[in-house]
């Protein structure tokens, strides 16, 4: 029999948290899967002595906390399953942890500054990072609920795993897709080039990558073939051509790398890029 993973989501009692959980449970509807609900709450090292355990009246608040988003939840969709509990850990670890059994994992973005973020990091950007499964970051409402899902493709790196993600979404969610791929930095060297050997190597190279993309559209279309669906190559910086598309879109997409050790190895900067502005974004982690 095949594990049912739950969708998970994360929670403190904070707003951006309540609009992740309302949309975890959303996608749980659609998926008809349980729901449950994390609070990660961290070891008070130095709080208590040598025991990292909070104090009991500390840990019934992240109870009560907890339990009233459980209660908002039912009462706003009878009938989804709803588990919850409150983990004395850091609460990206948690979330991490939660992410090897969770078929999607939704998170709240708090909205660091770029500078706090890059040093600090924060937890939205540490569970992307890291989580095994599809990780939804929630930083406010989508450009347009009811637009199109939008994906970043790249076929230098490969994005099967982003596309499939989006097409199932678009598919549960009754959603038309955008595939967008960028050719900014071939396209802004070949403008340049010279009447050399170089620049019909280029050409090449870019007519290569635009009529791959074109066969590996047409192969997912016919997987889905319920699901509308458009490829743009365009000739602008990949963030940007996202972020655009994001402005009319219920989500955007992006895949990540797998098994480096520095995050922004991990994630790669297209996708750090889109993190840090979309407001909807789900990355998808390379199996």
């Amino acid at each position: 029999m095949t594990d049912v993973f739950p969708v998970v989501a994360g929670t403190d009692g904070s707003v951006r948290a309540a609009a992740a959980v309302t949309q975890a449970a959303e996608e749980a509807v659609l998926r008809d899967l349980p729901l449950r609900l994390v609070y990660g709450f961290a070891p008070l090292y130095g709080y208590t002595g040598l025991d990292p355990t909070p104090p009991a009246d500390i840990l019934q608040a992240c109870e009560e906390v907890l339990h009233a988003e459980v209660d908002r939840i039912r009462n706003a969709f009878p009938g989804l399953d709803v588990s919850s509990e409150v983990i004395v850990s850091d609460p990206a670890v948690a979330l991490v942890d939660e992410s090897k059994k969770a078929s999607i994992l939704f998170v709240g973005a708090r909205g660091l500054g770029a500078v706090r973020r890059l040093l600090l990091g924060s937890v939205s950007t540490k569970v992307a990072t890291y989580a095994k499964c599809p990780v939804i970051v929630v930083r406010g409402q989508p450009g347009d609920p009811e637009g199109p899902i939008v994906v970043g493709v790249s076929p230098e790196v490969g994005s099967s795993e982003a596309v499939e993600f989006a097409f199932t979404e678009a598919r549960i969610r009754g959603k038309a897709v955008r595939v967008i791929q960028s050719q900014q930095h071939a396209a802004a060297n070949f403008e340049y080039l010279p009447e050399t050997a170089m620049r019909v190597m280029v050409a090449r190279r870019m007519e290569d990558v635009a009529q791959r993309s074109a066969e590996a559209f047409e192969k997912i279309k016919e997987t889905y073939p319920d699901v509308h669906a458009t490829l743009e190559v365009l000739n602008v910086h990949a963030v940007d051509a996202l972020l655009d598309a994001g402005d009319e879109a219920s989500l955007v997409v992006v895949g990540k790398h797998g098994g480096s050790v520095l995050a922004s190895r991990l994630m790669g900067s297209v996708t750090q890029g889109v993190l840090g502005s979309a407001p909807v974004v789900a990355v998808v982690p390379k199996e």
